[in-house]
């Protein structure tokens, strides 16, 4: 098997990558050319050092693989794409050895979290499993056409709630505040100081701080979100509302107010992806909004053990 570095210049291809291994899974392409430009763009994601492409005879990419530092800190993301399940073993069990390889020289520590997500039923499934990766959660992605939808003039929040956007600095540490307290009990989530969140923030493509929101009940923030305005497709990055002011669709409003923000931009749709089994119940405030459920993927970490 030969590959080689990915270089800008792959965008499309592996953009029509994506597409036909989605196709394959699921009937449909779901990946956006700004999600791909976007992974590529991934903070701390050296290209010519941790990322990977296959090509097949016709010149066509038949694989893709990268690892980078994960948005959660202290955790490492792993990426696996190929096209279709024709000799899937022969061209996984290469890149999967690779990524050990790349882990093993970027883990901070011999139990640093590693994680791939994939499509139910994916071509590399028994290859992963017997390699020493397990599905341990799923994500669900929904969206929302925003052609489709009405927004009532003005929007109503509920009694006693005030929403607006984060204006200054003292505005966007408070989002950031929100957001950890609101998310603290997430298995995924780490705490992380404000430099560090807002740093990675302003490195994803699409971040605009004019997307970045607050509900406040009797003055005192609530909740907040946080939406991305790439080219392609707009995004909820985060959203969260504090455990004694759920149940008061403050959650719902706060995603509104960005669908529309977003649809006076031009967006024609927004996408999220959610923890298929939240415990606060994310999903229904997704789908009170007005977002529809597109497809799940799995969640795969790697045994750290495997890296020592």
């Amino acid at each position: 098997m030969q590959g080689r570095a990915v270089n800008e210049s792959d965008i499309e291809a592996i953009f029509n990558l994506f597409g036909r291994a989605e196709h394959a899974a699921t009937g449909r392409r779901e990946a956006t050319r700004a999600d791909v430009s976007g992974l590529l763009a991934s903070p701390g994601l050296d290209m010519a050092s941790r990322t990977m492409v296959v090509e097949s005879k016709g010149g066509r990419l038949s694989a893709f693989v990268a690892l980078h530092p994960a948005s959660q800190a202290g955790q490492l993301r792993a990426h696996l794409i190929l096209a279709s399940a024709d000799g899937a073993a022969d061209t996984a069990r290469p890149l999967l050895h690779l990524l050990d390889e790349w882990v093993l020289r970027d883990a901070p520590h011999a139990d640093t979290p590693v994680t791939m997500f994939q499509l139910p039923n994916c071509p590399a499934r028994d290859l992963m499993a017997a390699e020493g990766w397990s599905i341990v959660r799923s994500y669900t992605r929904l969206s929302i056409d925003l052609d489709t939808i009405e927004f009532p003039e003005p929007a109503q929040p509920p009694l006693g709630v005030r929403l607006r956007p984060a204006v200054d600095d003292q505005d966007l540490r408070a989002v950031h505040s929100v957001l950890e307290d609101a998310l603290a009990g997430h298995r995924n989530h780490r705490r992380r100081t404000f430099a560090e969140f807002d740093r990675d923030q302003r490195r994803r493509e699409g971040c605009d701080t004019a997307l970045w929101w607050l509900a406040e009940v009797d003055g005192v923030c609530a909740g907040a979100v946080i939406a991305r305005d790439p080219s392609d497709r707009a995004w909820i990055t985060w959203l969260g509302v504090l455990d004694a002011h759920r149940g008061r669709g403050i959650g719902t409003q706060l995603l509104r107010t960005v669908f529309r923000l977003l649809r006076d931009r031009g967006h024609r749709s927004v996408g999220v992806d959610v923890d298929t089994h939240n415990s606060a119940g994310a999903l229904g405030v997704y789908r009170a909004a007005g977002m529809s459920e597109r497809g799940t993927a799995d969640q795969w970490p790697h045994e750290p053990a495997t890296f020592q």
